[in-house]
C-alpha cells in the first residue's frame, strides 16, 4: 500500500494498484469499492481483442517521493502472457492528482486501447446522488448517473456512457456534480488522439470514470501516454469549466471572427436542389429567399445543393447549375441579396467523397481513411420526402477523406477560390468541425508518427488551417462547418451547430437526436440525460455557433433556446413541401415571434450577439423554474436573460453580484424596473439603465 496527500487531498492505493481512498484534506473518502485502475487491449495474433486486466497482472506499488508508482514487467491476457510492461506514475500537483503512464511494449502484439485511469466506484461524493455533465456535442447533465446506469443493467450489452473525442465529443473533460461538491476528470492531450470518455456502471450501484486512448503501440515501442488529472473540490461545476478553458487557453488560439459573421442574428439555411433531382429554389428566387429570412429576422442565406448534382451527391465533383440559372444567374441572386444588406455562404462538402465521381475513382480513393481491412470508412445518406423507396433502399455511398493527406487540402483551399468568385460572402464546409475521429490505416497518408489515432485530428488541423489561410486571403469571406470540438472551433468563423437544440420542455430533458448522432433518451424515472449546452458554451463562450432546427419554421421554445443561451438562430427549407409551408406562411405566428426575438437581440447586441455567456457566473437565482444566464459586453458590464419555460406566469428573483439591475427588455418592447412575473413561455433581459 501506498499514500500521498498535501494540504488539499488525499490518494492511496492498495496493494493491488488500486485506487481505494481519494478524499479533500479532512473530508470524506469518495471511492466505495476499489477498481482495477487499467485495461489495456492487444491485437495478438488474430485476436483483435485481447484484454489484460489491470486486477490479473502482477503488480509492484512503491512509493517514491511524492509519487505513487505502479509496475507490470508483462502483461496477461486470456491467451497468455506478452512482454509488455507498464508504468503507471500517480503524483499530487496542488490540489490536482496527475496520472502519467508509459507502455514498453516487447512483444510482436500491437497495444491498441489504454483505459487508464479508471477512477471508481463511486456512489455520492458527499452524501447525495451525483449527476454526470458530459461533453457529448454541446453537453449533456446526466442526472443522478448512478442511478441511469443502473437502469440501464439488463438492457443494454454494458450499462455504459461512451463516445469517441474529437467528435461528437466536444472536450476531453467530463464531471461528477453534487451541487456543492465535484469531481473534475480530464485530459491533457495536445496531440488529440482518438480518444473516448467513459461512465461505466458497476454491481454495487456506482459510476466509475474512465478515459481511453487509442494508443496503437507497435512492437518494440516505447509510448508515453498524454497526462490526466482529477480534482476533487468544493465549489460548483464552473470552476471545473474555468480549469479547462485555462489549460485549452495554452494550445487553443481562435481567431477573431469576421465581423458580418459576428453580428449575424439569423442564418437561413435552403437546399436550392435536393439529392433526388428536385429543383426547388432555382438561382432567380434567391432574392425572394432572402426577403423570407428578413421576414423572420434573419440576415444570412446559407445555400447547401445549389450545384446541378444535388445535395449530398458527386462530392466534390461539384459544378454550378445550368438547369438553375447557371453561374450569371447565382451571381445576379447574390448580388440582389447584397443590395438588401444581406450575406450568403454557399456550401461545400470537406469529409464525404461520392464513390461514383470521376475524381474518386481517379484520385480519392488513394486519400479515403482506410479501416484495419483496408477498405473505406463508408458513410450513407439518403435524402427523401415522399417515397419510401427512396428511405429505405436509396441510400448514397461516401467514402471518407482522410484528412491526413495534403492533396485535399489544396483541393479544399482551391474550392474557397471557386466560392469566392461567385460573390459568395463565405463558404461551409460541412462535416470537417468533428464526426467521429476514424483512426486511418493506410501508412502512404503520412500520419504523425505513423499512428492511426492522429491521421484524423492532426490532418485536419493541417486541413483548417491551409483553408483559413485561402479564405483570409478574400477579407470579409467567411469560414464555417458542422459540429462542435474545442480543437477545431478555433480556426472557424461559425459553427452549424450539432447537437444545440432545445430538450424536453421545462426540464430540458433529451429527447430526439438531430443529425447524425443521436442523444441519450431518459429511461429511468429520477435519471437521465438532460441538455446541458452550457457545459460547451461556458467553457468557450467566444466560439460562435447556431442552433440546430432542420425545420421551416422557428418555434417559440427553439426562438427562447437561442436567446437564453447566445445561439445564433437557424431554420432550414429542405424539401417542395417546405416551400408551400413558407410561400403560403402557414406558421405566421412563430414567424412573427422569432422575428420579435430577432429585433430584441438586436436592440441588444452588445449583450445577447457580440456579449461573453457566462452561464450563472455572479448570479443568484431565487426560483429555478426559470431558467438564467448571465450576459457580459466589451465593456464589463452585464444584463442578465431569463427563459419561463414553464406554462405559467413564474415570479422573478434574481439578483448579479456587484451589479444593479434597474430595467428590461422583452419581445414587446423595453422598460424601466424590473418585472415582478415573467409570463409563461417567455423571456426577458435585465440590464442597468
Amino acid at each position: 500500500m501506498a499514500s500521498i496527500k498535501n494540504e488539499w487531498v488525499s490518494l492511496s492505493v492498495n496493494g493491488r494498484g488500486q485506487i481505494d481512498a481519494l478524499a479533500m484534506a479532512g473530508g470524506k473518502n469518495v471511492i466505495a469499492r476499489p477498481v482495477g485502475l487499467f485495461r489495456a487491449v492487444l491485437h495478438s495474433g488474430d485476436n483483435w481483442e485481447a484484454v489484460a486486466f489491470a486486477d490479473e497482472q502482477a503488480l509492484t506499488v512503491e512509493q517514491e517521493s511524492d509519487a505513487v508508482v505502479i509496475r507490470a514487467g508483462s502483461l496477461r491476457t486470456a491467451d497468455g502472457e506478452l512482454p509488455v510492461g507498464v508504468t503507471l506514475t500517480l503524483r499530487l500537483d496542488g490540489e490536482h492528482v496527475v496520472f502519467e503512464s508509459t507502455i514498453d511494449n516487447r512483444s510482436e502484439a500491437t497495444l491498441d486501447d489504454w483505459i487508464y485511469p479508471c477512477l471508481g466506484a463511486i456512489d455520492t461524493l458527499n452524501g447525495g446522488r451525483p449527476d454526470l455533465l458530459y461533453p457529448r456535442h454541446m453537453g449533456e447533465r446526466i442526472v443522478n448517473i448512478c442511478g441511469y446506469l443502473a437502469g440501464l443493467n439488463g438492457r443494454e450489452a454494458l450499462h455504459e456512457v461512451t463516445a469517441s473525442y474529437p467528435g461528437p465529443l466536444s472536450m476531453q473533460w467530463m464531471l461528477l456534480d453534487e451541487g456543492d461538491t465535484c469531481l473534475y476528470f480530464t485530459g491533457r492531450d495536445t496531440l488529440f488522439h482518438t480518444s473516448a470518455l467513459r461512465a461505466r456502471g458497476d454491481e454495487g450501484g456506482g459510476v466509475t470514470m474512465e478515459m481511453n486512448k487509442l494508443a496503437f503501440v507497435r512492437p518494440g515501442e516505447t509510448w508515453t501516454c498524454p497526462p490526466y488529472m482529477a480534482w476533487l473540490y468544493q465549489g460548483g461545476w464552473m470552476r471545473g469549466a474555468r480549469e479547462y478553458a485555462a489549460w485549452a487557453a495554452t494550445w487553443r488560439k481562435p481567431v477573431r471572427q469576421k465581423e458580418w459573421i459576428r453580428r449575424m442574428n439569423g442564418y437561413f439555411l435552403v437546399i436550392n436542389k435536393q439529392q433526388y433531382g428536385d429543383e426547388v429554389w432555382p438561382y432567380e428566387t434567391i432574392p425572394k429567399l432572402y426577403d423570407y429570412a428578413q421576414a423572420h429576422g434573419f440576415d444570412a442565406l446559407g445555400l447547401f445543393g445549389w450545384y446541378h448534382s444535388g445535395h449530398d451527391n458527386r462530392y466534390p465533383d461539384l459544378e454550378v447549375s445550368p438547369t438553375m440559372g447557371g453561374a450569371d444567374g447565382l451571381r445576379a441572386g447574390i448580388d440582389k441579396v447584397h443590395e438588401k444588406g444581406g450575406h450568403v455562404t454557399l456550401y461545400y462538402q470537406g469529409h464525404l467523397m461520392d464513390v461514383g465521381t470521376k475524381y474518386y475513382k481517379e484520385k480519392g480513393h488513394l486519400l479515403e481513411g482506410k479501416t484495419r481491412w483496408g477498405t473505406p470508412y463508408y458513410e450513407f445518406y439518403d435524402k427523401f420526402c415522399q417515397s419510401d423507396y427512396l428511405h429505405f433502399f436509396s441510400k448514397k455511398p461516401f467514402a471518407t477523406i482522410c484528412p491526413s493527406c495534403g492533396e485535399w487540402h489544396e483541393l479544399m483551399a482551391q474550392r474557397a477560390d471557386w466560392i469566392a468568385g461567385f460573390g459568395a460572402d463565405g463558404i461551409l464546409y460541412d462535416q470537417i468541425g468533428g464526426m467521429p475521429p476514424y483512426p486511418c490505416f493506410d501508412e502512404s497518408h503520412g500520419h504523425l508518427q505513423n499512428r492511426p489515432s492522429l491521421s484524423h485530428a492532426q490532418g485536419r488541423i493541417r486541413l483548417h488551417q491551409r483553408i483559413r489561410r485561402q479564405v483570409d486571403s478574400h477579407g470579409e469571406f467567411a469560414y464555417m462547418t458542422e459540429h462542435v470540438t474545442d480543437v477545431h472551433s478555433q480556426f472557424l468563423d461559425c459553427l452549424h451547430g450539432i447537437g444545440s437544440y432545445p430538450g424536453a420542455k421545462g426540464s430540458g430533458a433529451a429527447t430526439t437526436g438531430i443529425g447524425c448522432h443521436s442523444v441519450l433518451t431518459s429511461s429511468t424515472a429520477g435519471a437521465g440525460p438532460m441538455m446541458m449546452p452550457e457545459m460547451f458554451r461556458y467553457t468557450f463562450p467566444e466560439t460562435m455557433i447556431t442552433i440546430r432546427n432542420p425545420n421551416p419554421t422557428v418555434s417559440r421554445r427553439y426562438a427562447n433556446y437561442a436567446l437564453l443561451y447566445g445561439f445564433k438562430l437557424e431554420m432550414e427549407l429542405r424539401y417542395r413541401t417546405d416551400r408551400a409551408f413558407i410561400e403560403q406562411d402557414e406558421d405566421a405566428q412563430a414567424r412573427e415571434y422569432v422575428a420579435k426575438i430577432a429585433a430584441m437581440r438586436r436592440r441588444h447586441e452588445d449583450y445577447l450577439i457580440l456579449g461573453r455567456y457566462m452561464a450563472q457566473e455572479g448570479l443568484e437565482n431565487g426560483n429555478p423554474a426559470v431558467k438564467a444566464a448571465v450576459f457580459a459586453r466589451e465593456d464589463g458590464k452585464r444584463a442578465v436573460a431569463l427563459w419561463n419555460d414553464t406554462d405559467e406566469a413564474q415570479p422573478v428573483s434574481v439578483a448579479l453580484a456587484g451589479q444593479a439591475l434597474t430595467a428590461y427588455a422583452s419581445t414587446e418592447g423595453d422598460g424601466e424596473g424590473i418585472p415582478q412575473t415573467i409570463a409563461p413561455e417567455g423571456v426577458l433581459l435585465l440590464v442597468e439603465a
